[in-house]
């Protein structure tokens, strides 16, 4: 498996740079399993250097509870929407990098 963050990782580096958020952020990353840890990953380096990690931890949260709690985690961000097509977790990290984060395509 390709572009895996473990725990251990996740840990070492956000702990301090999360700090009062910290638990919340492992949390998530928990939850949405070692196939979406990249992305986590990814959106929170954002969010930490913007100041959005409220906002962010967030559309996480939100997501998570519409989509993909009663996935199977080894699913988690793998299923496609029949009817529109698309992968909703993909949607929801594009979202976030764009919506929230203000981050533009290069």
């Amino acid at each position: 498996m390709t572009n895996v963050i473990t725990e251990e990782q996740f840990s070492q580096f956000f702990s301090k740079e999360l700090g009062g958020q910290y638990e919340r952020a492992l949390s998530i990353f928990q939850q949405y399993n070692v196939h979406l840890s990249w992305d986590i990953a990814n959106v929170l380096l954002h969010a930490i250097d913007k100041n959005q990690i409220d906002e962010v931890l967030q559309a996480l949260e939100d997501h998570y509870k519409k989509h993909l709690q009663f996935q199977h985690p080894e699913i988690h961000g793998t299923v496609t929407s029949r009817l529109l097509e698309a992968n909703e977790t993909r949607v929801m990290f594009t979202r976030i990098c764009i919506n929230i984060l203000h981050l533009q395509p290069v």
